[in-house]
């Protein structure tokens, strides 16, 4: 008898279910595992749903359950600020006018247009502002 896929994690209650199951699905393959994912694309269409839905589901091979709970220690979470902060930040040629420092964020797009877009249309609206902001003094300048 072939070995059945039994769920080992549910990510419902995430910030962003489908890229937490995305990080544990590919730690397990990592190690040889194979994994499969129910639900991820109906919850990656409408995010809202997620708790509906019943979330994203990690399912490994019955035989493969006791390996895959050692390997995912942590519940099968994946703490994507931690890896965000392993990230080595950009150097910037880019320097702010008001207190001279290198701590720079690039603004590409409004975020309120972003936002408004998907609350009154559920469609985001990309409306280009090409602006930087310091996160040291917190001043605002346009880009060229």
């Amino acid at each position: 008898m072939p070995d059945r896929f039994v769920t080992i994690a549910n990510f419902a209650f995430t910030s962003d279910p489908v890229s937490q199951a995305e990080l544990a699905k590919i730690k397990l393959e990592a190690e040889g595992i194979k994994c499969f994912l129910p639900g991820k694309n109906f919850i990656g269409i409408d995010w809202l749903c997620s708790a509906v839905a019943g979330g994203v589901k990690l399912q490994v091979k019955e035989s493969d359950t006791k390996k895959a709970f050692e390997i995912l220690q942590d519940g099968g979470k994946v703490n994507i600020e931690a890896l965000d902060s392993n990230l080595t930040p950009e150097p910037t040629d880019v320097l702010c006018p008001k207190c001279n420092s290198d701590d720079i964020e690039y603004r590409k797009f409004s975020r309120m247009a972003f936002y408004l877009g998907i609350l009154f249309f559920r469609v985001p609206l990309p409306l280009p502002l090409k602006s930087y902001k310091c996160n040291n003094c917190g001043y605002v300048w346009r880009g060229k």
